[in-house]
């Protein structure tokens, strides 16, 4: 056992995803990871645990005074661990971290994370992570990018590219996509390819030492922070190799410091050529706004201006009943103050292209206005092909023009990126809870039914009433009402606040638009308090899939019986989210990679259309 009494700093375990070298990844991701390490030994005395492990075993060996888990990583080639036994220890505070975009498809996932670890304090290293994640805004904190100024500092190269353009410039940087190509066209640039983080080409971009010195030697140097108005790694580089910044005006942005004309130049597609060609005409400004900008980026923005974890661990350790942490801004300090203050974090209140859309839309649907809500939904997936909240809203769209296949179709995706993808314990609540209520909608109702439970710690007032809905419907067909206990878990979803009768008024509304009028006969009398004498003659599966499902739902029931919870996948014994398959993987070992894609291909042939 390793002793503490050597060591003058606290201890603290990262359980960190296994980020190895990887020949299909950009090593400028693994550079990332590297550096957070490096940002957090400033002031910890950091263990790294990047392999599947035991909690209980992992804090009896290293004793930390602080564990740090980072989850929700939208993978690019690196592997989540696996984690048991972390409801030990209890002493040990926990942080989760974050470490994605702020729109990540793998928030719900993160959340799970969370919530399986008994974690409840998070940091984020978006700035806009508090705006995309509302339900847990309170307890999550920023720990922004940052640069290692061994890396990012003036080499001293002459200044010989007028323009160097790096970075992707797709539907995400909108920005990027008005102005690059109006630079490109007229004035010499070294311009990077664009290649995607898992492109076998992304190993042969610039990064580390070649890449600051490129744009060391260039005169001026755009990006921007996404269709989210997030402040990005390339806004602290490019000053911080003493290049000239040029970018998109932003809250964050102006919050990190940045002041137009004095240490950078905000642009848009309006005045870039008339900037541009003002700076190339007056060296000795562009010079002076340059170093403007090295000198912000050195003095506050650079690894040892990171203290946030650290602040909080201090906080932590002397905080009293009735008193709570709050930062200052996206890069300020923590302080504490007391519950009875009313005073709260300072978040970002941007303009994030996709929340305005989401907002847009959310009104127009209310307005019963669905086609046009459908449009601000599908040009938000132009931003962002993944982003779950918009995909969530068109199968809401979906059900309201009664095409349950379309709507079902979009909810299997939603949990099977979770689940699946992610490798979360259970899903999004909200997702989860209309995935059942689309079941309901196609009238498959034994089949949403017997799902209900299949994650039992699942709460959310959203997942309450689609029990209600079968527990309204079981009634008329001799059910029993199913009962749930627990703490609500936390979803990325936000909906409108609705009483549960005008929410049962809501959906039977729906039923009836989906070709279900008896089933929306009996909701309708359940929100007027009534109840209905005739027995409803329930359909149990579908026809053409009905042996496929008692299969699945045979092979499930079994293990439970047989008390093989830990070989159980956590995905429902559907073909949709690969059941079989998962199970085989439990049963094979890791490394046993050819074995495992040879189960893969014999159990594919019990899968339905779609069910990959």
């Amino acid at each position: 056992m390793n002793s503490k009494l050597d060591h003058q700093k606290p201890r603290l375990v990262f359980f960190q995803w296994d980020h190895q070298p990887n020949a299909n990844a950009a090593s400028y991701l693994l550079l990332h990871m590297q550096q957070q390490v490096k940002c957090l030994a400033t002031h910890f005395d950091v263990v790294v645990i990047n392999r599947d492990c035991d909690y209980a075993e992992i804090c009896d060996r290293y004793e930390p005074d602080l564990t740090l888990f980072e989850s929700g990583y939208r993978s690019h080639g690196s592997r989540r661990i696996k984690i048991t036994n972390t409801n030990t220890h209890m002493a040990v505070p926990k942080l989760g971290l974050h470490n994605a975009d702020a729109w990540c498809d793998r928030r719900a996932g993160f959340l799970s994370d969370m919530e399986q670890w008994g974690i409840e304090t998070y940091f984020a290293i978006a700035t806009m992570a508090p705006e995309y994640m509302p339900a847990v805004r309170e307890n999550l904190f920023v720990w922004p990018n940052f640069i290692d100024p061994e890396i990012y500092r003036d080499y001293g190269q002459q200044k010989v590219i007028p323009v160097t353009l790096t970075g992707q410039a797709y539907g995400l940087y909108p920005w990027r996509q008005t102005v690059f190509p109006m630079i490109r066209d007229r004035y010499p640039c070294l311009v990077s390819p664009q290649h995607a983080y898992e492109s076998k080409l992304a190993a042969q971009l610039l990064s580390g030492e070649a890449y600051a010195r490129a744009l060391n030697a260039s005169f001026v140097v755009p990006t921007c922070g996404t269709m989210g108005g997030e402040v990005v790694r390339k806004h602290f580089e490019i000053p911080g190799s003493k290049a000239c910044l040029v970018t998109e005006r932003t809250a964050a942005v102006e919050a990190a410091g940045f002041v137009d004309m004095e240490n950078c130049v905000f642009v848009d597609g309006r005045n870039v050529v008339e900037r541009l060609d003002y700076l190339f005409a007056h060296p000795h400004e562009t010079s002076r706004i340059t170093a403007a900008g090295y000198s912000l980026i050195h003095s506050r923005h650079t690894l040892s201006h990171r203290p946030q974890i650290y602040q909080w661990f201090l906080l932590n350790k002397g905080l009293q009943f009735g008193e709570k942490i709050i930062q200052s801004g996206p890069f300020g300090d923590l302080s504490k103050v007391r519950r009875i203050s009313k005073q709260e974090s300072v978040h970002i209140v941007g303009k994030a292209s996709d929340r305005v859309l989401l907002k847009q839309g959310d009104l127009l649907l209310q307005q019963g206005r669905v086609e046009e809500a459908k449009q601000c939904y599908l040009s938000c997936l132009d931003y962002v092909s993944y982003l779950p909240e918009a995909k969530f809203r068109l199968a809401i769209c979906a059900l309201q023009e009664g095409d349950t296949d379309r709507a079902y179709d979009l909810l299997v995706d939603l949990v099977k990126v979770t689940i699946v993808e992610y490798g979360a314990l259970d899903p999004d609540p909200v997702e989860w809870a209309y995935f059942l209520l689309a079941l309901i909608c196609r009238g498959q109702f034994e089949r949403a039914r017997r799902l209900q439970d299949f994650y039992p710690s699942l709460s959310h007032g959203e997942f309450r009433r689609a029990q209600l809905v079968i527990a309204q419907l079981a009634r008329s067909a001799d059910g029993v009402v199913p009962k749930r206990h627990g703490r609500d878990r936390k979803s990325i979803h936000q909906l409108p606040d609705r009483t549960d009768a005008e929410w049962l008024a809501w959906f039977a509304d729906t039923l009836e638009r989906c070709r279900q009028p008896d089933l929306a006969n009996v909701l309708r009398h359940a929100a007027l308090g009534e109840r209905v004498g005739e027995k409803l003659t329930l359909p149990q599966f579908e026809p053409d899939a009905g042996w496929r499902l008692r299969v699945y739902s045979g092979i499930d029931g079994l293990m439970i019986k047989l008390r093989l919870n830990g070989l159980r996948p956590s995905v429902p014994p559907l073909p949709e989210f690969r059941y079989l398959w998962n199970v085989a993987r439990g049963l094979v070992p890791h490394s046993q990679k050819a074995p495992l894609r040879r189960i893969r291909m014999a159990l594919s042939k019990l899968s339905v259309s779609g069910g990959n």
